[in-house]
């Protein structure tokens, strides 16, 4: 199962409603919420209180059929996915500060293909002082256990299983407002390390030489210039350090890196939230045999309510990533991630959320000639019983084309869950 790419477009849950209410008797979207986020008090979850914590736990449980489980050009092998999704959230409700704790799991066991499956976790804390009335220091620490689905440009057809991966980190920040002056400073770690993987036909693909550290400091300075919308200018420093001086192809790959944009932020109420900016990126890799990048950066995200009952989303994006070896056309250094998605989110009813999403994604292989086009499709809904189950369900189309004609793949998946809360 594809998680690392479909996992972008997956349906949003909603808590939605039961009955039908016209338009005129909807609640009104606040400032910076979406269609999807709209207070439905008649049915959104209660949770269980403790003390000035609120605990809001939820279960899914469904099926997934897929059409291309080995995400090959050719030759493909359908499958249905038995998957579990547990999830608890715990929530401060103080009068100054926050403290919040999350963890979640996601399990996925095929019927007939059983080396695919998976055990993916993830756990997060994270908090905030409120320092004075403009002021306010930030923090979270995170853990995550995922797999590189195959789909991933990392996981390689040879690969007996998918790899499985290992995220721990954390990030600081304090930021003040000075008017209509806001700052902000923060700082980031996080280390991954990588399990390795048998091969089909006996042997072990060594994954080590992935594992590093990445670290990076953000500063940003915004203006808010007219009531709800604020121009800033934003500047980050990045490195990336392996925990191997040299990976099993001899090379270095650490480096170091820089960002440099300006945008505008929008909190227009009841219209359109989001920021766009634009800049310039460089990413240097100390062996002089890998190719070093420089170019344009941009990115934003903007969501716009059309009505009270439909909103759209859209996300650009363009980063630079860390990868393994190319294989086809030789060493790449990273590769360069460009990214469009569109989304429409429609209360069809009180208690019927539909939506659909598209998107295009484009990886140019820094170091040697790969390119390769990513095209999604899905739609789906989310239909809320009553305030403890909800059923969702969805249909996705990815296709990859590529001039490396191994890495070109189709795939359909159409999955139905029942979703439990308290």
């Amino acid at each position: 199962m594809k998680t690392s790419t479909l996992s972008l477009l997956a349906l949003a849950l909603a808590s939605t409603g039961l009955t039908s209410l016209p338009a005129a008797a909807q609640d009104d979207l606040q400032r910076g919420e979406t269609v999807l986020e709209r207070r439905r008090p008649e049915l959104e979850q209660l949770g269980v209180r403790a003390g000035s914590f609120l605990f809001l736990p939820r279960v899914e449980a469904g099926a997934t059929y897929e059409t291309n489980v080995y995400a090959t050009r050719d030759n493909h092998e359908d499958d249905v996915i038995w998957t579990v999704r547990p999830r608890i959230d715990i929530k401060s409700d103080f009068a100054a500060h926050a403290l919040n704790f999350s963890a979640s799991a996601d399990t996925g066991r095929y019927s007939d293909h059983s080396g695919e499956n998976y055990t993916d976790y993830a756990a997060q804390a994270d908090g905030r002082y409120d320092v004075n009335k403009g002021g306010a220091l930030d923090a979270r620490l995170f853990h995550r256990r995922n797999h590189e689905g195959r789909g991933d440009i990392n996981s390689l057809q040879g690969y007996a299983e998918p790899v499985k991966y290992f995220t721990s980190g954390g990030e600081a920040g304090y930021t003040q407002r000075f008017n209509r002056l806001r700052a902000r400073v923060s700082g980031s770690a996080q280390y991954i390390s990588y399990d390795d993987v048998d091969l089909i036909g006996g042997g072990v693909a060594r994954q080590g030489d992935r594992d590093r550290w990445e670290y990076a400091t953000v500063g940003r300075v915004g203006y808010e210039f007219i009531e709800g919308y604020e121009a800033f200018v934003q500047g980050t420093y990045s490195w990336t350090r392996h925990k191997n001086d040299r990976d099993a192809f001899g090379l270095d790959r650490d480096s170091d890196g820089y960002e440099v944009v300006g945008g505008v932020a929008s909190q227009l109420s009841g219209l359109i939230t989001g920021e766009l900016f634009a800049g310039y990126l460089v990413r240097n890799y100390k062996d002089s045999r890998l190719e070093d990048f420089s170019g344009l950066s941009f990115g934003g995200r903007l969501n716009w309510a059309v009505t009270q009952l439909t909103g759209i989303s859209a996300t650009a994006s363009r980063q630079v990533r860390e990868t393994s070896a190319s294989p086809g056309f030789g060493t790449a250094s990273s590769y360069t991630r460009t990214l469009f998605a569109l989304g429409v989110d429609h209360e069809l009813l009180r208690s019927l959320v539909l939506n659909a999403r598209l998107q295009y994604r484009q990886d140019d292989f820094n170091g040697n000639d790969r390119n390769d086009k990513v095209y999604t499709a899905s739609i789906g809904g989310t239909y809320q019983m009553n305030r403890y189950l909800y059923l969702t369900s969805g249909y996705t189309y990815e296709k990859r084309n590529s001039n490396l004609s191994a890495a070109e793949y189709s795939d359909n998946l159409i999955y139905l869950r029942l979703g439990a809360q308290m």
